[in-house]
């Protein structure tokens, strides 16, 4: 047998016979795990999670709610929240303790990227990953699902300013009808629901109707009073202006009628535009007007945003992708712990055992 085999024999019969030693420095060794467990800091959990949304119909602004800014915002929502929590299945935890930055890439007509960084911390490191896995699963959910809260938030937004758009035209509009009541106005007359446009463009258009048809009587009737026609030829001309058959005979008289009638409409065109004009109306009710007019478009231009909203949802495309890292609080975890009991148990020990051996075999030299 070899002098290295029989020293190494000789250092397994030494450690067999003081193993004991071990004992003190295994509590030392706890001691100091725990000591330096208290000093060694948290555990943070990181995550990079590149977003790309792509939206392939974003008319009207339709992406404006799709962007990366959006998914950050999504994270504050309640309902993000309880989510989060729920999966992490400790209703104690603060959500306050992850951290979320967002460090835009490229923000265009249809396109947004950016990447999102999520932290926290802990003394744990098993912990601390848990709940960065727990925020992961639920972000990659909800913003990669077409029916996913990233989306609808956007489209519940979108409906909810348009309904209040809707709400204060309605109440501006009972007022208006209210005010124009008082003073014997029609307010469908002052305003045309859905159109947002004064019914003054009607009746201008009716006035000058009236006027082309009866300057054409007019004219007809002057050129027959002047006489040479015979009643055939005045008949003629008659039915020609009034697009009916007029008998020989009662062309003039017809003519005159139709002049009458057309004066008459003409007339009361007239009354009933000065009477709805803008500039005749009292200024309490021509502002209630103006203001009705203008919440009219706001409401139709709100809820066509919400219609862009849908096809913008509808034809979006998003990617996710994740780098995870963590950093610090080594020796909060299990493993870390354990490294250091047995750092200190077996560098501890193995030195006292050899400096025990070393002295017996001192004292054993002077007593010979």
């Amino acid at each position: 047998m070899s002098s290295r085999t029989s020293g190494l024999q000789q250092d397994v019969r030494l450690l067999r016979r003081r193993a004991w030693v071990f004992l003190p420095f295994l509590l030392l060794g706890i001691l100091v795990a725990i000591v330096f467990n208290a000093f060694a800091g948290e555990t943070n959990a990181v995550a990079e999670l590149e977003l790309d949304t792509v939206i392939n119909d974003a008319g009207g602004g339709g992406d404006r709610g799709l962007r990366i800014f959006e998914a950050q915002s999504m994270t504050d929502d309640a309902e993000f929240k309880a989510m989060v929590i729920a999966e992490i299945g400790d209703a104690d935890l603060d959500y306050a303790r992850f951290d979320v930055e967002l460090a835009p890439i490229s923000v265009a007509a249809g396109v947004s990227r950016g990447i999102l960084t999520i932290s926290i911390k802990d003394r744990s490191k098993g912990d601390a990953e848990k709940f960065r896995e727990a925020f992961i699963d639920i972000f990659e959910r909800e913003y990669l699902e077409p029916d996913g809260l990233f989306r609808k938030r956007f489209l519940a937004n979108t409906l909810r300013v348009a309904e209040a758009a809707e709400a204060e035209f309605a109440a501006a509009y009972a007022e208006l009808s209210a005010a124009a009541a008082v003073q014997g106005l029609a307010v469908d007359e002052l305003f045309r629901s859905g159109q947002g446009t004064s019914p003054l463009d009607a009746l201008n258009v009716q006035e000058g109707e009236l006027r082309s048809a009866l300057a054409r009587a007019q004219g007809t009737l002057a050129t027959v009073r002047a006489g040479g026609l015979s009643d055939t030829a005045v008949a003629s001309l008659a039915s020609s202006v009034l697009g009916e058959t007029v008998q020989p005979g009662d062309g003039e008289a017809v003519l005159a009628a139709q002049a009458a009638s057309l004066e008459a409409a003409l007339a009361s065109i007239s009354e009933r535009i000065v009477g709805l004009s803008d500039g005749t109306l009292d200024p309490g009710l021509l502002s209630l007007l103006d203001e009705v007019r203008g919440l009219d478009d706001a409401k139709e231009g709100a809820f066509v945003r919400v219609a862009n909203a849908r096809i913008a949802i509808g034809s979006s495309d998003s990617t996710l992708e994740i780098e995870r890292t963590f950093s610090g609080g080594l020796a909060g975890s299990y493993v870390g712990l354990i490294a250091v009991v047995l750092a200190v148990t077996l560098v501890f020990g193995l030195i006292a055992i050899y400096t025990l051996e070393w002295l017996s075999q001192v004292r054993d030299g002077s007593d010979a």
